[in-house]
């Protein structure tokens, strides 16, 4: 059971979920765990840097050690290609079930007190991103649309919630009950 809340138990509990993923892979080719590409790919968000796992294979190849197996234990820092490949068949989820586990926690450390409002509610603004884009590549996953020039566009985005405090925003005024009819 894991039961402190610090940044190496996040990761455990991640870990923990990832070993439940499914492999899909048939054959041969699995040199890059399932595991391990979820991590790298968690990790390139968690730095936001695209050159993320590009810099810890050279950090690897010459000091036989990478940050990303150092924070996030992963075994062998995947491609940028070999994670799409992974990764796309995976339904999201496969790690939903972390998500509440987290939250529980963190409430339960008293994390989110702080951001409560008056009504013992958050403020959650929702943020959409674009995380993947490509006039060549895609999947059936991908959002499309033409551009001026008459090309294909494929891309992926997410919404991303924030939990805020809500006294940043005080011109921000909704209440459940003027949401329902």
């Amino acid at each position: 059971m894991i039961d402190t809340l610090t940044f190496d138990s996040c990761v455990q509990r991640l870990h923990v979920q990832l070993d439940r993923l499914p492999d899909h892979r048939r054959g041969t080719n699995t040199i890059y765990a399932i595991k391990d590409a979820v991590l790298g790919a968690f990790a390139v968000f968690f730095t936001q840097s695209p050159s993320f796992l590009a810099h810890q294979r050279r950090m690897q190849d010459t000091t036989g050690r990478s940050n990303a197996q150092t924070l996030f234990g992963i075994g062998q820092t995947p491609t940028d290609p070999h994670i799409r490949n992974l990764l796309d068949p995976l339904a999201p989820t496969e790690v939903f079930p972390l998500f509440p586990q987290l939250f529980a926690q963190l409430e339960q450390a008293g994390v989110f007190a702080p951001y409560r409002d008056i009504h013992d509610t958050f403020l959650l603004p929702l943020d959409g991103t674009q995380y993947f884009s490509s006039q060549q590549i895609h999947c059936p996953q991908c959002s499309t649309r033409t551009l001026s020039n008459g090309t294909m566009q494929y891309s992926h985005t997410v919404i991303t919630p924030m939990v805020v405090k809500a006294e940043f925003y005080p011109h921000v005024v909704v209440s459940w009950e003027h949401l329902s009819p």
